[in-house]
């Protein structure tokens, strides 16, 4: 199924559990699909979203639809040349369903997308395991890892430049992910730590020029 389609059919089911009218339903979908499907989209895109609910699917949440809902929203908002992405997709998840989900369910699904931000462990369960569902390509097998990888490049590269970006690759993501006592929060991903290690050392090694890109 192509990924504008699964992206629907997923946002469908969704909307459907939240009881949002056909007409919020279907402007959310064209607002989200719009955000998603930017040609400038090389990895943050509807892909990434569906790989994320597919995994959540396996998971047990203590609110799913709110950690669902947080999924589709956390990369909505994405300009590689700002620091406040997760903030202002948070802000727009806020604004766009503040009258049909009670307060407290809103700011769980607004506090969860404001996390990836950091990617810090939490005291909330549903948190973890969505920061952990982002981070879970880190642990793919190299291939996989290597597609995503090249994918955020292609996104930064236009706005910074190559050289900037590998510096900044390594220096500001790789080498702080690296240094972090654990990759993942829960205990249902921490079969991907060792993987996830390997592939960020790989890929630091590639960005200096002394790997194989396959």
């Amino acid at each position: 199924m192509p990924a504008a389609d699964a992206f629907a059919a997923e946002w469908h089911v969704l909307a459907q559990a939240l009881n949002l009218s056909a007409a919020l339903s279907e402007s959310l979908l064209a607002e989200l699909q719009a955000g998603y499907g930017h040609p400038a989209r090389h990895y943050h895109n509807k892909k990434h979203i569906i790989a994320m609910l597919n995994g959540a699917a396996g998971l047990e949440f203590n609110d799913p639809d709110m950690a669902r809902l947080a999924i589709v929203f956390h990369d909505v908002i994405y300009d590689p040349t700002r620091s406040d992405n997760e903030h202002r997709s948070a802000d727009l998840l806020k604004d766009r369903l503040a009258s049909q989900i009670t307060p407290d369910r809103l700011i769980k699904a607004a506090g969860i997308i404001a996390a990836t931000a950091g990617h810090q462990p939490s005291d909330d369960h549903d948190t973890n395991l969505v920061l952990d569902l982002d981070m879970a390509i880190l642990g793919q097998p190299w291939p996989a890892y290597l597609s995503y990888a090249q994918g955020v490049m292609a996104e930064y590269m236009p706005h910074i430049g190559d050289a900037a970006w590998r510096q900044g690759r390594s220096s500001l993501f790789i080498d702080p992910t690296l240094a972090r006592e654990d990759i993942f929060i829960t205990e249902h991903f921490k079969p991907l730590e060792i993987q996830a290690r390997e592939n960020l050392r790989h890929e630091k090694a590639w960005l200096s020029g002394n790997a194989p890109s396959a």
